[in-house]
Order: structure tokens, then C-alpha cells, then sequence
């Protein structure tokens, strides 16, 4: 087999693969979505039925013909980078990929220049970012909250309930996503901390999942940067001699060789469960931490030594969990009495604080030891079923702060149509005004998607809403038209602009491919 292809032979292997990937997250996108069967790696097994964009491409590991397979696995890769960043968007992200791609292509084939095409459509991402930030309006009821991830979630009530979860913890606040033994999905409160820095390794996460739980940790805290493998050696001899299986480790910076000694430690049972946060940039919040614990932090300044380290000076929590972006702890068992202390302090300070920034700074510190965990613990009546379930409530929950903190546009494709006339108008000269029509157009396909997958005639809804203005949207679910911001089909409008970014951003790498290389992968060694 040849392992190099060059030319139209390799543009048309990646937009083949763009498009089969395309074709198995379409389905997908919009309240309505058809579903995918992915056969089992076990015969026996039933198919997983799924309608998640995120989860069916990271199922699908590979297509038979290799160059192929390199358009394909381009668009997994940014669907997932999508899910992770606003953990909804996948499959709009696709779509409009594969319309740029398919279009741009069309255009360079003909001997238009790609470099030129590109630049016209990163200018036109430039105007579409800034008009959809300022059309974004802000929510803050449950009502508001709950309309918005409705159509992710399915369920009137489940929405309902991250409505209530999200306005009651606020943005900084944390809401966990559990399985419950019931067949009902309940809302419960506790108390709780959480910060914006997650994991130093995704090999912390098990399988696929993004999360890690520790129940019942052990809790380390240090401003020292963990740079070698022996740092540790005290602290995990600690937790073997008291018995301790379970083991949270906050630092402001954590190398390689520490991380490899906390997960061959895990590997080999040492440890049932472990990870290592990025801690936050202050010792008041490292102290924060260890107090709310019933611990201590190990901090330069004291000059107390790691190698002194011993049970005592671990912290103990309920539950702590960790994500690429975040760690939260939850149900500390400090002594409360210090804790209202260390808050009492903290308004003192804020108080005499004489800038905004130190002033929202010491708020954060505040709201992290007097916080609120909300709890969304969910039933179903399968394991199969709770697991979509669950997924779906986690991106739900992602996207409901996303629409919190930066605010939302209108739902069902309309946020894009409405920029058309804006691209429409920009003022490009040459090959870069190409770019810039090939974007107006794609920004279509989401909403013709959602329709399509509804069973309803695309065209004739595409132009009347151009002709309502974008005032109204089609509601695919009541069959009517209907004003977005009143009925809450809205959309978080970092979760529009996550696929907007990404999927110009896979366009433009994928227009300017010339050559496609397939390396050779080394024969496997023989064991002996």
C-alpha cells in the first residue's frame, strides 16, 4: 500500500473521512435526535444505542482505509476538544466542519488559493465572535437555567432540578453528578469547595471517563513544587502506615517523575485510588483547604519538611473528585468553629482591601469555605440507561454555568442565521471574500440539521425565519413557531462559539493539507 498521497487524491481522502464522521454525529444534533448502534466488543453483548456526538466518536477507533481515517480522526479529535471545553456543541461542530470543508474544497479544486480562503474565514470568525458575545443576554432565574438545558437533558423535571442546583451553588459553587440506587432522579445539598485547576494527568482518570472520585480521602496540601519521585516517599508511607487507601494531593506544581510514583502505587494496589490537582496560587487558599480538612498545609514559609510528614497533618474529606479543568472537596471534616474563623478574617481583609481584584479575590476565598454542594443523584431503570442519563446531566450542569457566567442567544440554529447578513455585508477583498461566503453559508447547516433529523422540510423554515428577522424559531417539538427568549430555546453562547472556533479551526488546517503521510508502524516484539 502506498503511504503517501499527495495532491486532490489526498484533499479528497480527508473531506471522505470528514464527511463518514460527519454522517455518524448528524443524526444527533438538536432536541429530536435519531440515535447510532455501535456493535459490542463482546458478540454476545447487545449494541450500544447512543445519541451523544461526543461518545459515538469516541467509539469509533478507526476506518480501513488509512487516509480516510486521517479526515475522520480529525474530526473526533475536535468534537472531543469541544466536549471538554462547554461539554455540549459536538455535533454542531461537525456539521459545520464538514459544510466548510466540502464548500472550501470545492473552491480550491477549481485553483483557488487555500491560504487566502483561510484568511477570510478566520476574519469572519473574528466579526461572528464578537456579534454573538454581544448579542448574548444574561439569565439568572431556575426557570431561565432549566429552558436551557431542557433539550439536553430530555426530562422537564431533571432540568428543573439543575435549574435550582446551578442558582443555588451560583458559578463558583459545586454540583456533583451521581448514580442512585432509586429508579426517580433527586436533588440533595451539602457543603462544599471547588477550583478552577483539575488533574496534572489524564492517566489519573480511569478509562474514558473524565472525572475522578476519591471517597473518603486522605488529603495533602504543600506549596512545595513535587519535582522528584522521593518527595512523596514520606507522604505515601504515611498513608500505608495508617491504613489509608485513598489519597488527594494538592501542589502547586507536580513533574512527571511524582505523578509515575502515585500511579504505580495505584497499579500495584498500594493505593485504590489517587490524584494530583494543581493547587491554588495562594497559601490563604492552600490554608483554606487544610483548615476546612481538619489538616495542615506544608508550606515553605513554616519550614516544615515533607520528610516530616505524617498522618496527622493529612486532611479527610467526605468526597473529593478532580476534572482536566477543576477539583472540588465535599463534606470536610474540619472543625467548623476554625472555619468561621478563617471566613470572619477574610471579610476583615476584604474590607480594608482597596482594589476590585483583591476584593472579588478574597470573595472567592469566602464563597469556597461558607459554599454549597449541590448533589443531582440519578436513577434510572437500567445501568445502560442511568449511564446516558448520567452523561447527559454532567454536560447538562457544564453548559447551565456556561450560560450563568457569559450568557445566552437564541437556541436551534437560529444565533447563526442571524449572523448571515452580517457576513454578508463585511467589507473583504479577493480570495479573502470567498472564505467569508463559504462561512456565511455553512452557518446554516446546524439548524438544517435540526430540522431534518425532526422530519421536517428544512428550506421552507430556513427562509421564512430569515424572513421573520430571527425574532422566531421553529420549535421542532411543538410544530410552531415560536419567540426563543419567552419559551427558553436558548443556547449557551460559549457552547456556540466552542463549535463555531473549532470547526473553522479544523476547516482551515484541513484546506491547506497537500500531502497525507501514512507511517509505518513498528512490528510488535515478540514475548519471550
Amino acid at each position: 500500500m502506498d503511504r503517501i498521497l499527495a495532491g486532490a487524491a489526498a484533499s479528497t481522502a480527508l473531506l471522505r473521512g470528514i464527511e463518514r464522521m460527519t454522517r455518524l454525529l448528524r443524526p444527533t444534533l438538536g432536541p429530536l435526535p435519531r440515535t447510532v448502534a455501535i456493535s459490542p466488543f463482546i458478540r454476545t453483548q447487545p449494541p450500544e444505542i447512543l445519541d451523544r456526538g461526543a461518545t459515538i466518536a469516541r467509539r469509533t477507533v478507526q476506518i480501513p482505509d488509512r487516509f480516510v481515517d486521517m479526515g475522520a480522526m480529525m474530526v473526533r479529535h475536535m468534537v472531543w476538544r469541544v466536549f471538554e471545553q462547554v461539554g455540549d456543541g459536538t455535533a454542531t461542530a461537525a456539521v459545520l466542519a464538514c459544510a466548510l470543508m466540502r464548500s472550501g474544497m470545492r473552491y480550491t479544486r477549481s485553483g483557488g488559493n487555500p491560504i487566502e480562503v483561510n484568511r477570510g474565514m478566520r476574519h469572519g470568525l473574528e466579526i461572528l465572535r464578537s456579534a454573538l458575545r454581544e448579542a448574548a443576554q444574561p439569565i439568572d432565574t431556575p426557570a431561565e437555567i432549566a429552558g436551557v438545558v431542557r433539550g439536553m437533558v430530555g426530562s422537564a423535571q431533571v432540568a428543573d432540578m439543575i435549574g435550582q442546583a446551578v442558582e443555588a451553588v451560583g458559578v463558583d459553587g459545586t454540583i456533583l453528578v451521581e448514580e442512585s440506587r432509586a429508579a426517580t432522579t433527586t436533588l440533595s445539598y451539602a457543603e462544599g469547595m471547588r477550583w478552577n485547576s483539575g488533574y496534572v494527568s489524564p492517566y489519573f482518570a480511569p478509562g474514558e471517563t473524565s472525572i475522578v472520585r476519591l471517597t473518603n480521602p486522605r488529603i495533602f496540601v504543600t506549596d512545595y513544587s513535587l519535582d522528584r519521585a522521593d518527595q512523596l516517599v514520606p507522604v505515601l508511607e504515611a498513608c500505608v502506615k495508617a491504613g489509608e487507601k485513598s489519597l488527594l494531593v494538592v501542589a502547586p506544581e507536580i513533574r512527571d517523575a511524582a505523578v509515575a510514583l502515585l500511579l504505580a502505587n495505584r497499579d500495584r494496589g498500594v493505593l485504590d485510588a489517587v490524584v494530583a490537582v494543581r493547587g491554588p496560587a495562594t497559601g490563604d487558599e492552600l490554608e483554606d483547604i487544610a483548615v476546612a480538612c481538619g489538616g495542615r498545609s506544608i508550606l515553605q514559609q513554616t519550614h516544615f519538611s515533607i520528610r516530616d510528614v505524617t498522618c496527622a497533618e493529612f486532611g479527610t474529606a467526605r468526597q473529593a473528585w478532580a476534572t482536566r479543568t477543576e477539583f472540588g472537596i465535599v463534606g470536610g471534616f474540619g472543625d467548623r468553629r476554625l472555619v468561621r474563623q478563617r471566613i470572619a478574617a477574610a471579610r476583615a481583609e476584604m474590607n480594608i482591601a482597596d482594589d476590585d481584584a483583591s476584593r472579588r479575590s478574597i470573595q472567592s476565598r469566602i464563597g469556597k469555605l461558607a459554599g454549597v454542594t449541590a448533589t443531582i443523584h440519578v436513577g434510572a431503570a437500567s445501568p445502560a440507561e442511568q449511564e446516558g442519563v448520567k452523561s447527559r446531566v454532567e454536560s447538562a450542569v457544564r453548559a447551565a454555568r456556561l450560560a450563568l457566567r457569559s450568557g445566552v442567544v437564541s437556541g436551534g440554529g437560529l444565533a447563526l442565521v442571524n449572523c448571515m447578513p452580517l457576513l454578508a455585508s463585511l467589507d473583504a477583498c479577493g480570495e479573502a471574500a470567498i472564505g467569508v461566503k463559504l462561512l456565511e453559508a455553512a452557518l446554516v447547516e446546524p439548524m438544517r440539521t435540526i430540522l431534518a433529523n425532526a422530519g421536517v422540510e428544512p428550506e421552507w423554515i430556513i427562509c421564512e425565519a430569515r424572513r421573520r428577522n430571527g425574532s422566531e424559531v421553529f420549535d421542532v417539538i411543538r410544530r410552531d413557531w415560536t419567540d426563543p427568549w419567552k419559551t427558553g430555546l436558548l443556547d449557551p453562547v460559549e457552547v456556540v462559539l466552542a463549535a463555531l472556533e473549532c470547526s473553522v479551526s479544523l476547516a482551515t488546517t484541513a484546506l491547506t493539507a497537500d500531502v497525507l503521510v501514512h507511517r509505518k508502524h513498528a512490528p510488535r516484539a515478540e514475548h519471550p
